[in-house]
């Protein structure tokens, strides 16, 4: 076995990712992946770089060359931390999926760290920001709707750039009309894409990937998944459930943290029945798109989830015993911004959602990676220590957005007067 192998099998540090994929943000930042420090790029996407020199900047260099030592690296300490707590990470899915086919290339690696040849494999390029909701745990980055609500009500540009790096309210890594002409040489290699936003439905570059990959008879060979709001399922003259039934392999995985009122104020720009009518269509028109919800778990909805998953699963939108319908447990949990973080609760209310959860825990016991998930909502509720000032924070938020948006997040979701109660007591 030669040490790359024994990296791929047994690291606890070597991930394939830095030499098989790309990732990106709205505002050009490159990261080695999703889950890595969103505050530590390891590239810029530049009108004068080609993808490969994005690809050999000095940081991503030092991350290989960390990896092939099996040497930690701080911008991938999340996927360190949650293999703590004995979560499976991105890290040992994709070593453990794809890795042994990825030797060559990264055996090929030269002593510096960079690669001659990039196959771009695995992509996820977050294009742009723009967007048809402004979720109250989203914010201007990742949402043009709260980017401008950002700058109108309140802040200003002045402020938009000072705090956000952004000098207009849509941002796009395709701006200039550069960066897609970069790109499409990469594309006939992918074999995996996560298409994610701002909302990806209604991302141009989004359909110019699809359309290379149906042009070029490559529909087998690339898996689709998406995170999606599950908003439309149209845009201008493309019906994504049209070409999505020309590829053999997607996977959907919503943004659904709560149903009705509670969901259009959570996630604002939400109509409930029309996620309900597009979760159906999925359902009868294309039932071999594997489906899942990828929820954040916060102050917002934690009090609601639990009935609201079950009644999902009891009205047949998740299906357990489909596995191409349901495959795992994506929850989420809220870090940022933090004063929404479950964490912070009053210790009664912590006991009590304690208790609500292990009868989630218990009815899900034959699905491992759900009782898993739910398993962890538990676990971080019980972790840190109530925190008033940190609740308080999360009122004045609330009731800054309440007032912008014409909004009562109390009558939306009742369930948050007690804790108002509790933290101005």
């Amino acid at each position: 076995m030669s040490d790359v192998k024994q990296l791929i099998k047994e690291g606890k540090h070597f991930c394939v990712l830095p030499w098989v994929h790309f990732h990106s943000w709205p505002n050009g930042n490159v990261m080695p992946c999703c889950i890595a420090d969103s505050d530590k790029p390891v590239g810029k996407i530049k009108s004068d770089e080609s993808i490969i020199q994005m690809m050999n900047s000095e940081d991503f260099k030092a991350l290989r060359r960390n990896m092939l030592k099996d040497e930690p690296s701080d911008v991938c300490k999340r996927c360190y931390d949650l293999e703590l707590l004995g979560t499976w990470t991105m890290r040992q899915s994709h070593n453990k999926r794809k890795g042994f086919e990825y030797i060559d290339m990264i055996e090929a690696t030269n002593e510096d760290g960079s690669i001659n040849n990039f196959q771009m494999k695995y992509m996820d390029i977050r294009f742009s920001n723009l967007c048809n909701m402004k979720c109250r745990s989203c914010g201007p980055g990742c949402s043009s709707q709260w980017a401008e609500e950002y700058v109108k009500k309140k802040w200003g540009m002045d402020q938009l750039e000072k705090h956000f790096g952004m000098k207009s309210i849509v941002v796009n890594s395709n701006e200039d009309q550069v960066f897609m002409t970069k790109l499409k040489p990469y594309l006939k290699d992918v074999t995996e894409v996560y298409f994610a936003g701002g909302e990806v439905i209604i991302t141009p570059e989004h359909y110019e990937c699809l359309e290379y990959w149906i042009e070029n008879d490559l529909t087998d060979q690339v898996e689709l998944t998406y995170t999606t709001n599950l908003s439309v399922l149209k845009y201008k003259n493309k019906d994504l459930v049209k070409l999505w039934k020309k590829f053999s392999k997607v996977k959907i995985w919503a943004s659904l943290d709560a149903e009705g009122v509670g969901a259009e104020i959570i996630r604002k720009g939400t109509d409930w029945d029309k996620i309900v009518k597009n979760m159906r269509k999925i359902r009868t028109e294309v039932p071999h798109v594997e489906f899942q919800i990828t929820p954040t778990i916060s102050i917002w909805n934690v009090f609601t989830f639990p009935d609201f998953f079950d009644k999902l699963v009891d009205e047949g939108f998740l299906d357990f015993s489909n596995p191409r319908w349901y495959s795992n447990a994506r929850f989420n949990l809220l870090t940022n911004p933090w004063y929404a973080n479950i964490m912070i609760l009053p210790q009664h209310i912590k006991d009590r959602l304690t208790e609500r959860y292990k009868k989630s825990i218990e009815r899900y016991s034959y699905n491992k990676d759900l009782a898993n998930g739910f398993k962890m909502i538990v676990y971080t509720i019980q972790s840190g220590a109530p925190n008033k000032g940190g609740l308080q924070e999360f009122i004045k938020y609330n009731d800054e957005v309440d007032s912008h948006r014409n909004e009562k997040l109390l009558e939306a979701i009742p369930e948050l007067k007690e804790v108002y109660e509790w933290a101005n007591s």
